[in-house]
């Protein structure tokens, strides 16, 4: 199997507008990693340090206007301008509920904690601040300082100690997020397991 930093090095002038598309995408709820796409800007400027800057404006770029997409859905939701069921749909009430209770309690460190945690848990916190009309100045302020704190240490860990960072993380991420489906089929089974046995509404 060939390598995926050494074919994605083969076109590594071209990473910065992939990574910013693909992050834009991710905004929108398209199942983009955002961590993967900052681990693989990192090794290839580590291979190409010329590619340092542009890799990085272009990552930080990409998170940061996805974020925002993210709360003007929130936005346009609260105002129903678009429909919340859809929206229901990509992202449980019971989510919004306590990422609402996070948000109200411990402002600012919340998104700190929550740009360290994938498996669409940053989404639902920008679709969130949007729908609770958390005001854009207070937004961007948390969602900058937090998005500087996360994407630096990802970034400037594997860009100064290499494939190893790298290979530790992916490898956690496939742990957690192996964890994350077994506990969703679980708590699937249970509800099923509920709303058989209360039976049919009459």
């Amino acid at each position: 199997m060939p390598d995926f930093f050494a074919v994605l090095g083969q076109y590594i002038e071209y990473f910065p507008l992939l990574a910013l598309v693909c992050l834009l995408l991710a905004g929108l709820n398209v199942p983009f990693s955002e961590d993967l796409i900052i681990i693989s800007g990192a090794v290839l400027s580590q291979k190409n340090p010329a590619m340092l800057l542009p890799n990085l404006a272009a990552i930080y770029a990409g998170v940061l206007i996805s974020d925002f997409i993210a709360y003007w859905i929130g936005t346009r939701v609260r105002k129903g301008a678009l429909s919340s069921r859809r929206i229901r749909k990509l992202v449980p009430e019971a989510r919004l509920e306590k990422m609402q209770y996070y948000l109200d309690r411990y402002g600012i460190w919340t998104f700190i904690i929550c740009r360290f945690i994938p498996f669409g848990v940053r989404n639902t916190l920008f679709i969130t601040s949007g729908l609770t009309g958390l005001r854009l100045k207070f937004f961007a302020l948390y969602d900058i300082i937090a998005a500087t704190i996360s994407v630096n240490t990802l970034y400037f860990l594997v860009y100064n100690f290499g494939d190893d960072i790298a290979g530790h993380y992916k490898t956690t991420g496939i742990i957690l997020l192996a964890a994350g489906l077994i506990t969703a089929a679980f708590l699937f089974l249970i509800k099923k397991r509920k709303l058989k046995s209360e039976g049919p509404k009459t």
